[in-house]
C-alpha cells in the first residue's frame, strides 16, 4: 500500500517533525471552542505553520471534521500529475500518526468524477495538501482523507468536478467536509496584497466562482489555489451552501518572521 511521506516536517520545514513541537503548535493555533460546526466547505492557506498556521488554526477550530475528507490542493509543479490526481489507497504520515485514505469515500468518487485520475505520484512532492493533514488528524484523530491535486484547470472543467464530486457525496452515507487548500497574493508589499486579495474574498464570500476567477484575473492575482476554490463554490453550491464566512486574513508580514515589503496573503473562510 502506498505511504505518503510527511516530507515537509523538519526542524525547519513547514512544520515541526517532533511530535510533541507540533502538538504544542497547533494548540496554540486550534483555539479549544464550544462552537465548532459542521461545515459544507473550508478554505485555508498552506504555507509555514509560522506565517499562516494562525489563519489555519482559526478554521479548524470553528469546524467539526468528520471521518471523512476531501482535500483539494493544487499542484506547484515539483511532481508533474494528471489534472485531477487521486491518492487512492494507502496513507498519509504525519507526526502525530499515520491517516488513512478514506477508501470508501474514494471509491464513491471514482465513480461520480470520471476526470479523477489514480496519480498517488502527483502528491508526492506537493506541500499543499500535507500541511493540512496534521490539522485534520488534531481535530479528529480518526480523520480519513481523499486527496486530489489539481494540476492547472479551466473553470468549466473545475466546475464540473465540483459538481460530480457533489454528487458523490450526496449518495455518500457519512458527513463530508471538504477542503480547498491556497494562498493568496504572493511577494507584493503588505498593502498592495492585502487590498488585492479582498477583491477575490469579496467573491468567494459571494459563492461567485466566476467573479472570483475573473477578478484573480483581472487584478493580477498570484493566488496559487484559484483552481481548488473554484472547485469548492461549485461542490458548495450544488451542496446547497448558502453562505461563507471570513475567518481571518493575515500575510506574512503579520508573523515576526515576516517583512511587509514582500509577503504572502493568506485566507481562512468556512462555507455552510
Amino acid at each position: 500500500m502506498p505511504v505518503r511521506r510527511a516530507v515537509f516536517a523538519s526542524d525547519h520545514g513547514f512544520y515541526p517533525s517532533s511530535r510533541t513541537a507540533l502538538i504544542q503548535m497547533l494548540e496554540r493555533f486550534v483555539e479549544a471552542r464550544e462552537d465548532a460546526a459542521p461545515a459544507v466547505a473550508v478554505i485555508a492557506p498552506h504555507a509555514g505553520y509560522v506565517f499562516s498556521g494562525g489563519v489555519a488554526g482559526a478554521v479548524y477550530a470553528r469546524v467539526a471534521v468528520p471521518h471523512d475528507v476531501i482535500l483539494l490542493s493544487v499542484n506547484h509543479g515539483r511532481s508533474p500529475g494528471a489534472e485531477f490526481a487521486l491518492f487512492d489507497e494507502g496513507t498519509w504520515q504525519t507526526p502525530l500518526g499515520d491517516v488513512h485514505i478514506a477508501t470508501e469515500l474514494v471509491a464513491a468518487i471514482v465513480a461520480a468524477c470520471p476526470m479523477v485520475r489514480s496519480d498517488p505520484q502527483a502528491h508526492s512532492m506537493e506541500h499543499s495538501g500535507e500541511v493540512h493533514v496534521p490539522f485534520l488528524r488534531y481535530r479528529n484523530p480518526d480523520v480519513r482523507i481523499a486527496p486530489i491535486c489539481i494540476t492547472q484547470s479551466s473553470l468549466p472543467a473545475l466546475r464540473e468536478f465540483g459538481t460530480a464530486l457533489a454528487q458523490a457525496v450526496e449518495r455518500f452515507p457519512r458527513p463530508v467536509l471538504l477542503v480547498a487548500s491556497t494562498d493568496m497574493t504572493h511577494f507584493e508589499r503588505h498593502e498592495a496584497a492585502t487590498e488585492k486579495d479582498h477583491l477575490v474574498i469579496e467573491k468567494i464570500l459571494q459563492l461567485d466562482e466566476q467573479a472570483m476567477w475573473d477578478t484573480v484575473r483581472r487584478h493580477h492575482v498570484s493566488m496559487c489555489g484559484h483552481d481548488p476554490v473554484a472547485a469548492a463554490i461549485a461542490y458548495a453550491k450544488a451542496r446547497g451552501a448558502t453562505s461563507a464566512e471570513l475567518i481571518d486574513y493575515k500575510t506574512s508580514g503579520d508573523s515576526p518572521y515576516g517583512s511587509r515589503d514582500e509577503v504572502v496573503g493568506y485566507a481562512g473562510i468556512i462555507i455552510r
